[in-house]
């Protein structure tokens, strides 16, 4: 199970509304042993131009963030994104592009410009398909 404030999931969701119709994305950092969030860190999503059913995180927030991050009790435990007009489970796409294991996929679906689901996975290695994680919602 994820953990995430009400406050996080409305900066997602807010996030998520702008980049639309492209998908935005970002990083979640948390406590890696019991996953709970304790920050939002947005990306510009560096694929937009290939499509909207793309995304990329830029590589030097994520190598800053680590870096701040170092020697500290936090860690990068996953990342969201959002599937502008679909529904928020991984597409194949995703599940293609899943090399960290441990890490949580957070997905915000966003029909005609408005966030509606969201969704937590995790990859299933071993069957090689994502499994959906419950994400606990705290104010």
């Amino acid at each position: 199970m994820i953990t995430c404030s009400q406050s996080q999931l409305n900066q997602i969701k807010a996030a998520a509304e702008a980049a639309y119709p492209s998908e935005c994305c970002g990083l979640l950092v948390g406590s890696g042993n019991s996953l709970v969030v304790s920050r939002v860190v947005s990306s510009p999503n560096l694929l937009t131009d290939q499509g909207l059913d793309r995304f990329e995180i830029d590589p030097q927030i994520r190598i800053d963030l680590e870096r701040k991050l170092r020697g500290s009790a936090e860690q990068i435990i996953g990342h969201y994104h959002s599937h502008p007009d679909h529904p928020a489970m991984p597409s194949a796409t995703d599940l293609a592009m899943a090399f960290e294991p441990d890490l949580i996929w957070l997905i915000v679906s966003v029909r005609d410009g408005q966030a509606a689901e969201i969704k937590t996975h995790q990859l299933d290695q071993t069957a090689n398909k994502f499994r959906e994680v419950n994400c606990k919602i705290i104010n």
